[in-house]
């Protein structure tokens, strides 16, 4: 399989991240523990940067702010699977439109990989707001763009 240039692959993650998706975000704990958090409150803040709303209360928070800045992320888009390595920042301890403990946290791009196979159409995973709880995407629209402001 052919891998596109690094810009069209940059050109892709921003496309996906437009209103977010689902994302696995891996990092290291300072014994050399790794974790993993699903993260779907992600979007592009920029060529080479993104924010994403990341539970203060997580051991990938606790980790992040620990120092522990490496962190590698797999973007799962429609009929994409996108690596990205980067350094991880928290910008803002609190996100205002969040209705519990939520960093903003800051990830400049260091690479980005092609993790899609030919020939394969990959679905990302999705999920939909129970009947009655409608009035949540409204509070994801408020979330995506605070994180876009930064």
């Amino acid at each position: 399989m052919q891998h596109p240039p690094r810009e069209e692959l940059n050109n892709a993650l921003q496309t996906a991240l437009r209103r977010g998706t689902g994302t696995i975000l891996a990092t290291v704990s300072a014994e050399g523990l790794p974790s993993t958090a699903f993260c779907s409150w992600i979007v592009s803040a920029g060529p080479r940067r993104l924010a994403l709303a990341l539970d203060s209360r997580s051991t990938a928070h606790r980790n992040v702010a620990g120092g522990n800045t490496k962190v590698a992320l797999e973007i799962l888009a429609d009929d994409m699977i996108l690596a990205v390595r980067g350094d991880a920042a928290i910008v803002k301890e609190q996100l205002l439109t969040v209705p519990f403990p939520c960093a903003l946290v800051s990830v400049t791009i260091g690479e980005i990989r092609d993790h899609g196979v030919d020939g394969v159409v990959f679905t990302p995973p999705k999920y939909l707001f129970a009947d009655g709880k409608e009035h949540r995407d409204e509070v994801e629209r408020a979330i995506f763009e605070e994180l876009a402001k930064g």
